[in-house]
């Protein structure tokens, strides 16, 4: 699993950024948000630049995308939950708002808003916000909700949540399951390391998954 690609830029469009790091070139697709922020970049500060990094596997492909922080990452992730949002269209989404203004469009039922980012109609607005409202959480959040409070519970995990995500188990029921294993199963945590409470939780999900 990949959690972050650290390396130099060598270049920068606005869909894209090529990171070399060692004798190995990266290239992420990313927001137009992230590639503005990038560019804005010079001198050393364009060295050992750290961008968090999902790779979603197709049968035909495997593309690699990069975020310039957790929350950028976390609604790409939940974008894909609405019907009819796909990693592509989640960028696109991504490039049109900042992750701020979209958890406030969300959780204000702005369809109009929503519809003015190029690539969303009313209808998949609404859809969005059916799906994500009091989901998209910031973290400077002054009163976290249950919503939020669950989030932050399982963003230690997305990893392991990825790979269920991948080998085809639904997220939403994948969450379901990681959140009460998580739960249930805190006190014996305290006595694994990290990467045995991994394991632990991952072949747990996959037996109660079916």
């Amino acid at each position: 699993m990949i959690h972050a690609i650290i390396g130099d830029i060598v270049s920068i469009t606005e869909t894209a950024v090529v990171l070399r790091c060692n004798d190995i070139e990266y290239s992420l697709n990313v927001s137009a948000q992230t590639a503005s922020r990038l560019s804005q970049l010079g001198g050393e500060d364009r060295l050992g630049v750290r961008l968090l990094a999902t790779l979603i596997h197709r049968e035909d492909s495997m593309t690699l995308f990069g975020f310039i922080d957790e929350a950028e990452r976390e609604a790409f992730k939940q974008l894909q939950t609405v019907s009819g949002i796909g990693s592509k269209q989640a960028l696109r989404i991504l490039s049109g708002i900042s992750v701020k203004h979209l958890a406030e469009a969300l959780d204000s039922g702005n369809v109009k808003l929503l519809s003015t980012i190029p690539g969303v109609g009313p209808k998949t607005g609404q859809k969005m916000i059916l799906a994500l409202r009091n989901v998209l959480v910031l973290e400077d959040d002054k009163v976290p909700s249950p919503s939020s409070s669950k989030r932050a519970a399982l963003r230690e995990w997305g990893d392991i949540l990825d790979a269920l995500v991948e080998m085809g188990y639904d997220r939403r029921r994948v969450e379901e399951v990681v959140e009460r294993l998580v739960t249930e199963e805190q006190a014996k945590f305290a006595t694994f390391s990290h990467h045995e409470t991994e394991e632990f939780i991952f072949r747990s999900a996959i037996i109660a998954l079916g």
